[in-house]
């Protein structure tokens, strides 16, 4: 097996009424994953501003969402179905507390994602939202825990 790179990106997505631009970062980020060899690691992560669900698709979603999907969540779905792949966070059962990463008004919302590619999701043991740090941003840490091959 080659082992590759690990290529990271991490990425913010337009909010869900401005579909003109929904569709321009969809196209630039589509640009980028295609300059990646297939033989690299790579995830894609950060705030997609994307509401996914929790309807699953074999080895793309998993069942561990809110039950909500927007029109970002199926922009999401759908290239991750194209480029194969993974929606971690969504394939962790946690509490609740541990799953919404951004709150307003009383609300909490999925809206970040952690995505790896099919090389790269077995070696995924955990993604969680991480709640220890005081930072200014509505926003809470999502991590995910990757056990890369050793040389």
């Amino acid at each position: 097996m080659q082992r590759g790179y690990l290529t990271l990106l991490a990425v913010y997505a337009p909010e869900e009424w401005n579909t003109e631009k929904i569709e321009e970062f969809y196209e630039t980020l589509q640009d980028q994953i295609d300059k990646i060899s297939k033989n690299d690691y790579i995830v894609v992560a950060r705030d997609y501003n994307a509401r996914v669900g929790n309807i699953p698709i074999d080895g793309i979603l998993g069942t561990n969402g809110e039950i909500t999907t927007k029109n970002n969540g199926h922009k999401l779905k759908e290239f991750a179905s194209v480029n194969g792949l993974q929606i971690t966070n969504i394939f962790f059962r946690h509490k609740e507390i541990h799953k919404m990463m951004w709150s307003a008004q009383g609300y909490r919302f999925i809206i970040n994602y952690i995505l790896t590619n099919k090389k790269l999701s077995p070696l995924v043991s955990d993604t969680k939202v991480f709640r220890g740090y005081d930072v200014t941003t509505d926003h809470c840490l999502l991590i995910s825990k990757i056990r890369l091959p050793q040389k």
